[in-house]
């Protein structure tokens, strides 16, 4: 799952994608990630759910072998209209692209997500500064949703929301879900 303001890195080595890969590196353009519903990323072209995020490459690495290691981002939302495959079984969609999130500032009804942002990151390893870094309330909801540990089916349903604050309203309702499952838990006496 890929959401708008995110970065990850991909290995690329199926033929399909590399081409993927070097038509949108020559041409300086995005493509869409999109989850996939049922099959793979290898192999047969698989079922993609309607809705996705639109990636830039922002840096890229080849091995003697010919697999690409690339850095995308996440940008915009888009929703998948038609798709077609071709003959090497890369799947080519015509889509609507959605504006980007406003810029809406963090209030303080967010100071709990945000320190639950900042504990995920501690408790991953990773600097809180990269997920703290231009915060805004979309960027708390995808950030949250990112690596909040929910059904694929939940997280992949906020691709679909136009709506920012129904967006975060979501993510919330996942924090109160899994406190609730944890204070519910046994404990354990050692």
């Amino acid at each position: 799952m890929l959401y708008p303001t995110i970065a990850t890195r991909l290995q690329v080595f199926e033929q399909r994608y590399l081409r993927l890969v070097r038509e949108c590196m020559a041409e300086q353009k995005p493509f869409g990630v999109v989850p996939i519903t049922r099959g793979k990323e290898a192999g047969a072209t698989p079922d993609i759910y309607q809705w996705g995020t639109l990636v830039s490459i922002h840096d890229f690495d080849q091995t003697p072998n010919g697999v690409f290691t690339i850095t995308i981002r996440g940008e915009q939302r888009i929703e998948v209209l038609d798709t077609r495959v071709e003959d090497d079984g890369l799947m080519i969609a015509n889509v609507k692209l959605f504006d980007e999130d406003p810029e809406e500032h963090i209030s303080f009804a967010e100071d709990d997500l945000v320190d639950m942002l900042e504990s995920l990151a501690k408790h991953m390893g990773i600097s809180s500064e990269t997920f703290l870094k231009d915060l805004t309330k979309a960027n708390l909801a995808w950030r949250l949703a990112g690596v909040l540990p929910v059904q694929p089916e939940l997280k992949m349903s906020l691709l679909a929301m136009d709506d920012v604050e129904a967006r975060l309203s979501e993510v919330k309702k996942w924090v109160i879900e899994m406190r609730m499952r944890a204070a519910q838990a046994p404990k354990s006496t050692s």
